[in-house]
């Protein structure tokens, strides 16, 4: 018989009005328990040991510290944690961190209330949820060529509005490495010229502005 116990949710997210309205809807689902909601990384974690959930609906931008840090704390307490990244990111390369990170899934806080239950569901059971909607995004992610962790560093300078010149001071590189690798990200991104690399790392979640 399949298991009809309500599944404890942990939720975390810094605003209080996603908070109230996401408890809300889990509530009317009938399947769900939020044993918790709470806004910090620190109270996150402090609620993960002393209740245990089921699942955690994890922001990825918390006030005190990262989505993927508070992450790495429950894997490190918990290697079985159930973990769904809940954010307003819906770039390729944040779905793939996060995933890469130990999250069990990834939603954008735009998902309809019917795919939030699935995903808690499939979650529950053992599995992994990708939104339907982005999982486009991560298959054509898969298919492109990885970023030296050095191509990504130039790549930062770059959405930064940084000159070659200034690349190479930063990194402590001579212009013709920079140029070397700037050429390299160009082609890896299949971009035409700087201002497209920039736009199309912040596209798809490669480089976040502060």
């Amino acid at each position: 018989m399949e298991d009809e116990r309500k599944i404890r949710i942990l939720l975390v997210d810094d605003h209080v009005l996603v908070r109230v309205g996401l408890s809300g809807v889990l509530a009317r689902t009938g399947r769900c328990e939020v044993i918790a909601a709470v806004g910090t990384g620190a109270d996150a974690f402090e609620q993960f040991q002393r209740r245990r959930p089921d699942v955690t609906l994890l922001d990825r931008w918390l006030p005190d510290i990262r989505g993927e840090e508070v992450l790495a704390a429950f894997l490190r307490e918990d290697p079985e944690a159930r973990v769904l990244v809940l954010s307003v990111d819906e770039g390729e390369e944040d779905i793939h961190r996060a995933l890469q990170a130990g999250a069990k899934g990834y939603l954008p806080k735009s998902i309809a209330a019917s795919e939030l239950l699935a995903a808690i569901e499939t979650v529950y059971s053992g599995g992994t949820y990708v939104c339907e909607a982005l999982r486009p995004r991560l298959e054509r992610r898969g298919r492109r060529p990885e970023l030296t962790k050095r191509e990504l560093e130039v790549l930062t300078q770059i959405v930064g509005g940084a000159s070659n010149k200034e690349i190479a001071r930063v990194l402590g590189l001579s212009e013709v490495t920079v140029k070397v690798h700037v050429g390299r990200v160009l082609q890896k991104l299949e971009v035409q010229d700087r201002t497209q690399a920039a736009t199309t790392a912040i596209a798809r979640g490669i480089v976040h502005l502060d």
